[in-house]
């Protein structure tokens, strides 16, 4: 028994020793023996990190440099050498760092000799060769054929066939023959149709997003999209319609319709207290300034899916700290259908209210209130019209330090048409997306402003070859003033310049300026035009980069506008991925006309500049 409690003493000590020595840090990956693929491109599908400057290495396991060596003889597979192998060795240092070693041994890279397709009615042969990009004598990639069959899927998905199964496998020689086995599955309709209850939401409001029907030939894109409609009702938190019972007689595939309720009401509020400028007031000192912002919403008003929201913001600056100097307030109503069309209809009400004092005197005042109205049409992720209708009123008093902080009366209409035909909206390598927006101001609407805008911009996304890719933007820009001793007023001009226009210059700094109280500021125009070029590629990880060249600028007049009056900046970027998209750096220097004197400029924003 004492023997029995001296060998259990004794292992648990030495296991707690054990479980007390710090792994080793990782301190360098050194691949070798690579020859078709880079080393940089394979320490990228890998996730042990070597020590940096600015960041820790991982710490050595040997279960996880086993699952890395799995992955790196995965990602030769998907290229063709099937009988890779990769070995590894340590080389631990005197401070507790370790060197890991990789050595490839690619061996032979197959290609693909010939496909053979069995099973498949519905589309030929012929079409499924051209879907895989199959080409005789190819280098023979598994991922790039299985990401092209899953397409496949979806192709005989969209035509009635949701239970397709595509099986692949090969045999191995010289070269490879691929065998494509097709099990297509009866051609189907919809039958029924299952909607789980929800409290509070009638089976109507959840049935009238859905863009299938009992009989209809089964679409998986109509299901898809009928899944992102209930999304934007804002109802739900969870979606799902998956497959119910099959009816082969009938030809019938009933689907169940599961859904988890969200939050119908909400309110935050923000409170800040800060030493420095406010967003409405610039003086030759900081000041202390408390700001105040809050919203409350109710998203299913009535039980109807009907919503509105108040959202307020309040601020004000020593000493009138009790006195508002900043109050805006918006009030939103929608109503998602308009009789038997789903075509979301806005309604806000607002208003503005801006009071600058200095010295404890008022030096500029300005009140304003009005009624927008917005409408909005979407086909799918690809078309999306908007329309918008205002009518506001405005007073003011004294001068603004800035001319953008004067909300002047209008009477408005606009239409805004988006068609995104991009492959990937935080990051595209294919299509393209066209936006245009016609205004009009006053004429037949009335008002004391009347002139009319066009905006428009193309981009287009090519992925050359790997993950390189070129893209291009043009953007053009114009309004007319119906009389010409008016202006258009400041909040409405076209500005230019900063991290989304022409990188290496000064947010918003291009074009005509004015002096303002011994301040140069900008004072837009009415001819815009810019146009950009990027090569993006990835470095390693979640790091990318970017190489852009910039052009264009900014005319009070179409009339007076010259091609020689061109500001171009040419840079480079880095970017970061995140989930809400690029997290880039960009470093612009402006070259040739207007660039005399002037140094490179940094930009730091959220998304791809287009």
């Amino acid at each position: 028994m004492t023997l029995r409690i001296f060998l259990f003493t004794f292992l648990a000590s030495q296991i707690i020793a054990q479980s007390n020595i710090e792994s080793p840090e990782i301190v360098d990956i050194i691949i070798s023996g690579n020859k078709y693929l880079n080393t940089s491109d394979l320490l990228s599908q890998i996730h042990l990190k070597e020590k940096r400057l600015f960041s820790e290495g991982s710490y050595y396991n040997r279960h996880h440099v086993a699952r890395e060596i799995e992955k790196l003889e995965n990602y030769y597979t998907l290229h063709g050498f099937l009988d890779v192998k990769i070995t590894d060795s340590l080389s631990l240092g005197k401070q507790n760092d370790m060197t890991i070693l990789f050595r490839v041994d690619e061996g032979k890279q197959y290609y693909l000799k010939e496909v053979i397709l069995s099973g498949n009615t519905v589309f030929s042969d012929q079409e499924y060769l051209e879907l895989i990009e199959y080409q005789a004598g190819s280098s023979f990639n598994t991922f790039k054929i299985r990401e092209n069959l899953i397409e496949m899927v979806s192709l005989y998905r969209d035509n009635g066939y949701p239970l397709i199964e595509i099986q692949d496998s090969e045999t191995i020689a010289d070269s490879v023959t691929l065998y494509i086995r097709v099990k297509e599955g009866p051609k189907l309709n919809i039958g029924k149709i299952n909607i789980g209850e929800v409290e509070n939401i009638p089976a109507d409001i959840i049935r009238r997003e859905l863009i299938f029907h009992s009989g209809d030939l089964y679409n998986n894109t109509n299901i898809e999209e009928s899944k992102r409609r209930l999304y934007e009702t804002s109802l739900f938190n969870g979606v799902n319609i998956r497959f119910g019972n099959v009816d082969t007689l009938a030809s019938t595939i009933n689907l169940n319709v599961e859904l988890i309720p969200a939050k119908f009401r909400g309110f935050d509020m923000n409170i800040g207290v800060k030493q420095g400028f406010v967003d409405e007031v610039i003086n030759d000192a900081p000041k202390l300034s408390v700001g105040v912002s809050g919203s409350w919403y109710h998203n299913n008003l009535f039980d109807r899916s009907r919503r509105i929201k108040v959202q307020t913001e309040v601020s004000s600056i020593y000493p009138s700290i009790f006195i508002p100097q900043v109050f805006k307030m918006d009030f939103f109503y929608v109503e998602p259908w308009l009789s038997k069309y789903r075509l979301p209809l806005t309604i806000n009400p607002f208003y503005w209210y801006i009071d600058i004092i200095e010295n404890r005197e008022t030096t500029f005042k300005n009140e304003a209130y009005g009624l927008r109205a917005i409408m909005t049409y979407r086909w799918f992720r690809e078309l999306k019209i908007q329309s918008l209708a205002e009518w506001s009123r405005s007073t003011s008093q004294g001068t603004p330090n800035k001319p953008s902080y004067l909300y002047t009366s209008a009477r408005k209409m606009g239409l805004k048409l988006i068609w995104d035909k991009r492959d990937n909206y935080f990051y595209p390598k294919h299509g393209f997306k066209l936006v245009v927006e016609p205004g009009l101001v006053g004429y037949l609407l009335g008002g004391e402003n009347h002139y009319m805008q066009f905006q428009t911009s193309f981009s287009h996304f090519w992925n050359l070859f790997a993950d390189l890719v070129f893209a291009h933007n043009i953007n053009i820009a114009v309004a007319k003033q119906r009389y010409e001793h008016l202006d258009i007023p400041y909040r409405n001009r076209f500005f230019l310049g900063g991290s989304s226009s022409i990188r290496g210059y000064p947010q918003q700094a291009l074009g005509p300026t004015v002096l303002t109280d011994g301040e140069i500021i900008p004072s837009g125009g009415n001819l815009r035009y810019f146009t950009n070029f990027e090569i993006r590629f990835p470095i390693y990880s979640y790091f990318g980069a970017e190489i852009f060249l910039d052009a264009g600028n900014i005319w009070s007049d179409a009339n007076i506008a010259k091609i020689s009056e061109i500001y171009t900046a040419v840079g480079v970027g880095l970017t970061i991925e995140t989930p809400i998209g690029p997290a880039r750096i960009d470093y612009g220097i402006p070259i040739g006309y207007g660039s005399e004197g002037k140094s490179g400029q940094p930009h730091i924003a959220i998304a791809y500049a287009f």
